[in-house]
């Protein structure tokens, strides 16, 4: 398997489409989705061969709409519980948090079943059926167990989602499969889950021992112990995040089609890292160019704040507080253009350049079968803000 895709052409739409969402209010972000996704499909080939999308930014509009209406009814029953319970109201927000998260996982199932159906390779599509609330149980019950055991179920429980999912799906009318195992991704990833509880462990123990010796220091002992903590814990994720991409994909069927990988930490590394310096080269030239603006504007912006504690706007003092908002928006897209370059963009290319796909021929005996999914799932996802990946 190979990438093309060119990073300039790529960075032009993050770009344009994210100064697109400021008059559109963020919906153009529809249509931008579309367009990566129509980038990053059609410059993924298998033995020369580009995989299609098909899907549309109406479609996902459609399904986000669809989502909020059935999401607003949930709010209102919530916000009238919380005025009928008032000194429960924590209580009573619960059950709210539990609705969302078993919608969460819904959607999820159903966005992936959308983008499987406007995937189409040698012009058959990709398909899947099972049900979206069958998975969301597993996946919620998965969770718990994964919760009781200190993330110790966490392989079994990814083997056992995505054999769901896999089994769910079909090229025409080949079935794929799964064939990764909780315990083959332990053994490569165990290490991980010591190192988190040593970490948990050994910030813990420095805590309770500061706690016991010098109470008083503990409040501002906490912060820097906890910070730390993060550090550490954010120093191995990319490494393991490359050992699961990689088992994942290896586990991969469709009928006599499989997939092996080259996938290494050090392809993640290298994109987790250019996207810390990037993030940090815009953030100082973000700065620098507003203690420019502030320090031209200094005698306006003084005015301006003179002005709003009098009680008194004019239409200059509007116009710079609104500079200051377009300012803030700018700051934020442009933080989202970084992360889904590298993390969207930057993770894709090098994850598809390390696979290699064997017995490409049993795929020629697929025929079309399938119909298309609506966009709900995908909606409701977004809406949730549950929306892993482009």
């Amino acid at each position: 398997m190979s990438f093309s895709g060119r990073g300039r052409e790529f960075l032009r739409l993050l770009v344009t489409g994210s100064l697109f969402q400021i008059p559109t209010f963020g919906f153009y972000r529809f249509w931008l989705i579309t367009k990566l996704r129509r980038h990053l499909w059609s410059n993924t080939q298998v033995a020369g061969e580009a995989f299609e999308y098909t899907g549309t930014a109406k479609e996902l509009l459609i399904g986000f709409l669809v989502a909020l209406a059935v999401l607003t009814p949930i709010y209102i029953a919530y916000f009238i519980l919380g005025l009928l319970l008032e000194e429960k109201q924590a209580l009573a927000g619960v059950p709210l948090v539990i609705v969302l998260y078993v919608l969460a996982h819904f959607g999820a199932y159903r966005a992936r079943r959308y983008r499987a159906t406007r995937t189409v390779f040698r012009g058959l599509r990709f398909w899947m059926k099972g049900s979206g609330w069958a998975y969301a149980v597993r996946a919620v019950l998965w969770d718990i167990a994964t919760i009781l055991t200190l993330g110790l179920a966490m392989p079994w429980a990814s083997a056992s989602l995505e054999r769901y999912r896999m089994r769910h799906t079909y090229f025409g009318t080949i079935q794929g499969d799964f064939v990764g195992t909780g315990w083959t991704l332990f053994k490569r990833a165990w290490w991980g889950w010591a190192l988190m509880l040593a970490i948990l462990a050994g910030g813990g123990a420095f805590l309770a021992r500061v706690a016991a010796t010098d109470p008083q220091r503990l409040e501002g002992v906490a912060g820097l112990v906890v910070t730390g903590m993060a550090f550490l814990a954010l120093g191995f994720v990319p490494a393991v995040t490359a050992i699961m991409v990689r088992w994942q994909l290896e586990g991969i069927r469709f009928g006599e089609v499989a997939v092996s990988s080259r996938l290494g930490a050090g392809a993640f590394y290298g994109t987790y890292f250019k996207l810390i310096f990037s993030s940090l080269g815009f953030i100082l030239a973000f700065v620098l160019v507003v203690a420019l603006g502030a320090a031209v504007l200094s005698g306006a912006l003084k005015g301006a704040f003179a002005q709003v504690q009098a009680g008194a706007v004019s239409g200059s003092t509007v116009a710079i507080f609104s500079m200051i908002a377009l300012g803030y928006l700018l700051f934020l897209l442009g933080f989202g253009v970084i992360q889904r370059y590298f993390m969207g963009r930057g993770l894709w290319a090098v994850t598809v350049n390390s696979l290699s796909v064997t017995n490409l021929h049993a795929l020629d005996e697929a025929v079309a079968a399938g119909r298309p999914a609506g966009a709900m799932g995908e909606g409701l996802a977004d809406a949730l803000d549950f929306n892993v990946g482009l």
